[in-house]
């Protein structure tokens, strides 16, 4: 029998002792609401309480809608793994290193598959290595754009990303970056609409997530959170902008399929539903074997050299997401083939065919990632299974 009351008291222990402002967490099983609740503040000033509608930045979360995008082109026949990436941008036509400070050629071509595992070569910004300055300039270039009501879209963003150093040969190792924001804009080139209009023709209307899109329009800005540098005592507003993300009240042109997407727990709790379940109110976006996919490590053991951070212990990699391979060295409860990810800001999902299960955990706190209240509602959810 599953106790609500369980995960009320784990949200309001993390509020209470100051480690989190606020959060809420949805469980969905066999397509249904399992479990809604919440804790503590989103705007801790205007004392505004946390709800599962409360409007948040889903930074890297998005890139499992941004996978779910390509996974549906793939299976209308619209683009294969194997794809060269120069196909859709020529500019990656001439992708290459910097060595010894000189442009070499690369060994082999960038594909969709190296964007999805994000074995591609192109990094965030700030990667340090050699050839890194570049992709850094061009995200700055992008920030101004953003800033200024420029016009560079995802599209825009790749074409200029094939003219800038890869920072490792394709395929050699797992670093995270730039991918996904590059394959937003290979799903904006196959389909010829915005990366925005596609999402809401085939994920977001139909699952009827009315909240999510790139943007909090003015009249929901009564729900949307204060993102926080900090909890408890140390709490105060964020006061910089990372990833070209921000507070934006329309629609902008660059639409990150990497870090962009703004929505509640209660609609990226209908996408789980969807990816764990098969279905969610009669909407099916993948098909079964498309979701089996989902679970399968896509990373070579050389690539998984690299794919070394904490929060994935007892994981592989593939598709823009992690999925669960080793249960005690992740500590987590959940089945293998779990997939899913997290976002800077605290956003979490997990999906669990086996189970038909999905767990989401919002808040709204900078630099969060995969927090302790995630994995601890995680083993609470499956203890009571």
């Amino acid at each position: 029998m599953f106790n609500s009351s369980l995960i009320d008291s784990i949200l309001n222990r993390f509020v209470d002792s100051g480690a989190e402002t606020g959060a809420a967490a949805v469980v969905m099983k066999d397509g249904e609401m399992l479990y809604r609740g919440c804790s503590g503040l989103a705007d801790a000033d205007a004392g505004t309480p946390f709800t599962a509608d409360t409007v948040c930045r889903a930074f890297s979360c998005s890139k499992v809608i941004t996978s779910t995008a390509v996974m549906q082109l793939l299976e209308r026949g619209e683009l294969l793994l194997d794809n060269r990436l120069e196909w859709y941008f020529p500019e990656f036509a001439g992708a290459c290193l910097v060595r010894d400070g000189k442009r070499v050629p690369a060994a082999r071509a960038v594909t969709v598959r190296d964007l999805l595992n994000m074995t591609s070569g192109i990094p965030y910004p700030g990667d340090g290595r050699e050839g890194g300055s570049e992709i850094s300039e061009l995200w700055g270039r992008l920030d101004k754009s953003c800033r200024e009501g420029g016009s560079m879209t995802a599209a825009d963003l790749a074409r200029e990303a094939g003219k800038c150093a890869l920072v490792f040969e394709p395929g050699a190792e797992w670093c995270y970056g730039s991918s996904a924001d590059i394959l937003g804009g290979v799903v904006e080139v196959i389909t010829g609409k915005s990366y925005a209009d596609y999402l809401r023709e085939n994920i977001f209307s139909p699952l009827g997530m009315d909240d999510t899109g790139f943007c909090c329009p003015p009249e929901k800005r009564g729900r949307f959170a204060v993102l926080y540098d900090g909890a408890g005592k140390n709490r105060k507003p964020l006061e910089w902008v990372n990833l070209c993300i921000y507070d934006y009240d329309k629609e902008p042109a660059f639409q990150s399929g990497g870090a962009g997407i703004f929505t509640t727990a209660n609609d990226l709790a209908k996408l789980g539903a969807a990816l764990s379940n098969g279905e969610y109110k009669g909407v099916k976006l993948l098909g079964r074997k498309t979701l089996q996919f989902l679970q399968q490590n896509g990373l070579t053991p050389e690539q998984r050299k690299t794919f070394n951070w904490d929060s994935c212990r007892g994981f592989g990699y593939a598709n823009l997401m992690r999925m669960l391979e080793d249960p005690n060295a992740s500590g987590l409860l959940a089945s293998k083939g779990s997939f899913g990810w997290d976002g800077w800001t605290g956003t979490f999902i997990l999906n669990d065919p086996a189970e038909r299960l999905s767990t989401v955990l919002f808040l709204q706190r900078a630099g969060a990632g995969t927090t302790d209240l995630a994995r601890t509602v995680v083993n609470a959810v499956y203890s009571m299974l």
